[in-house]
């Protein structure tokens, strides 16, 4: 059990200080989310190691129509793949997405998924009505959840 304890030192590569990483038992638990997102922006990064990300802030429905705040990090394993993302996730769209979620806290993130699947709304659900869900339930910060 002790594997999956996570331990030991992270370092800022700008500023070189280097901190303790606080011992954190990792436990993969197949929890899944799924949700329908409303795209508000979109980041694609390229790291100094070249790996990529597309970093995506959304607003998410709940199953009762409540709002909260989601990020979404895609890692494309190249280019074609991230030119394929970025045509599908735009701001403004909205989509069904599903995948693991993990809950950090709102400086960190928030709720996010990670490489999940995303696809356009299943048939039984209609466009306009959920568009009106997103309006009516952002209207006030009352009716989000975070």
């Amino acid at each position: 059990m002790k594997n999956k304890i996570v331990t030991g030192k992270i370092t800022n590569l700008d500023t070189g200080e280097t901190h303790d990483v606080i011992p954190f038992y990792l436990f993969w638990g197949g929890f899944e989310m799924n949700t329908f997102i409303k795209i508000l922006h979109v980041e694609s990064f390229l790291h100094p190691d070249n790996s990529r990300q597309i970093s995506v802030d959304c607003l998410a429905l709940d199953s009762g129509g409540c709002m909260f705040k989601l990020t979404v990090n895609f890692t494309p394993k190249g280019l074609d793949d991230e030119l394929k993302i970025l045509s599908d996730i735009t701001a403004g769209k909205i989509l069904a997405a599903r995948g693991y979620y993990t809950v950090l806290s709102d400086a960190d993130g928030g709720i996010s998924l990670l490489d999940p699947t995303y696809s356009p709304l299943p048939p039984e659900y209609s466009l306009e009505e959920v568009e009106e869900v997103f309006r009516v339930n952002n209207s006030s910060d009352r009716n989000r959840l975070m």
